[in-house]
């Protein structure tokens, strides 16, 4: 079953920054999360697919794919996660911006 996608978090992906380089540093944050070598080279691999096609985190959101992704070679297990884990990406990112942001501004 797709669940359409949450309203607050289509709202915070409109991350500043380059697209490319919010999917690698979202691919960089999944592989940060396992230990298993082939588990991060599968994670590396879904990123690479996303940026050969285009995808940025707002299309992989929105489109609650998975199949793309195991379509292409990814295990189902890292794909799902892959296309699930954009909304906590974001409020991770976001809450480390927002704590960086507070920081600077008491110094």
């Amino acid at each position: 079953m797709v669940l359409p996608p949450n309203d607050q978090v289509m709202e915070d992906l409109n991350l500043t920054g380059l697209r490319d380089e919010a999917v690698k540093d979202y691919g960089a944050w999944h592989e940060s999360n396992v230990s298993d070598e082939s588990l991060k080279a599968q994670f590396r691999q879904a990123c690479n697919l996303a940026l050969a096609n285009g995808l940025d985190l707002r299309l992989i959101y929105e489109d609650q794919d998975p199949s793309f992704f195991i379509d292409k070679g990814i295990v189902v297990g890292i794909a799902r996660q892959f296309v699930r884990d954009v909304g906590q990406w974001v409020k991770c990112v976001r809450n480390v911006t927002l704590d960086d942001q507070a920081t600077q501004a008491a110094a």
